[in-house]
């Protein structure tokens, strides 16, 4: 059965319902395919209508690629609704918001300015260099920096969603991954995704860093934030304490 304008207009009514909410904090719950891209489009959109800055908007989503789109299609939406600024808008990843921040705090003690890795050069350069200089296989490598990446998402090690290898990381594979990891992200200036965004949240915690003052953040709005890991949540709890408006779309599975 088709669906008819009517139906139509319903769900769009909703979906610009919670676009407009004012509440400080503000959940879309709801499965893929029901519009939760539309809301972010329309709530960036009707916040630059209400004389919010730009650049005291954030939108945030869960890899490189979604965020492209999603920057695409904010753009895109808030020119056919005579909202130029649309493209003033900053939407990345969370962990380019984290990296964001920490260099407008001074807080990136690297010899230039640093790149968040991609998975290729994950791959090929760093654990590639990584199981060169100790003498190990790609699965092996990819295991150890899996394991510390496990532990920079939670919090702590052997977290419950993590699945340990077979045999498990020892402690002087460990030793070795810490002896390679700090020299090496120095000489590259090059930072790992897991660990961006927990060095940010320290920092926050020690007082160190204010998302308001630095860049002056009053909405943060996060995509798919059912895929966020323990220390992602933390760090938007940490912003949401600050005083930030924060509007977070995410399926309900």
């Amino acid at each position: 059965m088709a669906i008819t304008a009517q139906q139509i207009q319903a769900a769009e009514a909703v979906q610009r319902a919670a676009a407009h909410d004012g509440a400080p904090q503000v959940r879309l719950v709801a499965g893929p395919g029901t519009g939760k891209s539309f809301s972010i489009e329309e709530r960036v959109c009707w916040l630059l209508g209400q004389g919010i800055l730009p650049r005291s908007v954030a939108v945030v989503s869960f890899t490189r690629a979604s965020s492209i789109e999603l920057r695409n299609r904010i753009h895109g939406y808030c020119i056919n609704h005579n909202q130029p600024n649309g493209a003033d808008v900053r939407v990345s990843t969370l962990h380019s918001l984290a990296l964001r921040l920490l260099r407008a705090a001074g807080l990136l003690h690297y010899p230039a300015d640093p790149l968040v890795l991609d998975n290729w050069e994950l791959e090929n350069v760093f654990d590639a260099e990584f199981g060169h200089s100790n003498g190990l296989g790609k699965t092996r490598r990819e295991e150890i920096r899996r394991e510390h990446e496990a532990f920079w998402s939670t919090g702590q090690w052997a977290p419950p969603n993590y699945i340990p290898p077979d045999p498990p990381i020892t402690p002087a594979e460990r030793a070795a991954f810490n002896g390679f990891h700090g020299p090496r992200t120095q000489t590259y200036s090059c930072v790992l995704p897991g660990e961006i965004v927990r060095q940010c949240l320290d920092h926050i915690l020690a007082g160190n860093l204010d998302p308001v003052a630095l860049i002056h953040l009053q909405h943060l709005i996060v995509d798919e934030y059912q895929d966020l890991n323990p220390v992602d949540q933390q760090f938007v709890d940490e912003v949401i304490g600050r005083g930030v408006v924060t509007f977070v779309a995410g399926d309900d599975d």
